[in-house]
């Protein structure tokens, strides 16, 4: 999948491993400021999320610019022809405020609706996360609810072909 400068492709062990040898974590994303642990890259650690993420519920991309993994995109809880939930991550600050993640968003969407036939897409965001909140509307995505520490966020399938 293809969107300018950014693509989308079936995520790798190995993409994975280069993904996360260079991850920062990101504060934005604790609930609680004090919460927050810088990220130490572990093989074996990623060696047991990619095992977690081969699930047939899961489809998981990288978000490649020209050939480097610049984040992770999975397309989870997929009931076929009905629905998924998007979640999305950057490599660290550097590859944010670039409209890497809006555009992946928008091929993510376009697969969904298109390659799998899902109705309803759903995402959520840690309410503090402002970034990625912003991302969600602006792609099309409409906040339902709020449960003290998430925002949750849909788009329907309607509704985007309305929008494209």
């Amino acid at each position: 999948m293809d969107g300018k400068d950014v693509r989308l492709a079936p995520m790798t062990a190995q993409m994975y491993h280069e993904y996360y040898r260079e991850y920062r974590s990101d504060p934005d994303l604790c609930f609680d400021k004090g919460d927050f642990a810088e990220f130490a890259y572990d093989p074996e650690w990623v060696d047991r999320y990619v095992r977690r993420q081969a699930d047939p519920g899961r489809r998981c991309f990288a978000i490649l610019h020209g050939d480097e993994v610049v984040g992770e995109l999975i397309l989870k809880d997929i009931v076929p022809w009905e629905r998924a939930t998007l979640s999305i991550s950057m490599k660290h600050g550097g590859y944010k405020d670039r409209g890497f993640g809006t555009r992946a968003e928008r091929l993510a969407i376009e697969y969904a609706f298109g390659e799998m036939g899902v109705k309803v897409l759903h995402a959520d965001a840690v309410l503090t996360n402002a970034r990625s909140r912003h991302v969600l509307e602006k792609v099309g995505f409409r906040e339902t609810h709020e449960d003290g520490r998430f925002a949750y966020y849909e788009i329907k399938k309607e509704e985007w072909k309305e929008r494209s």
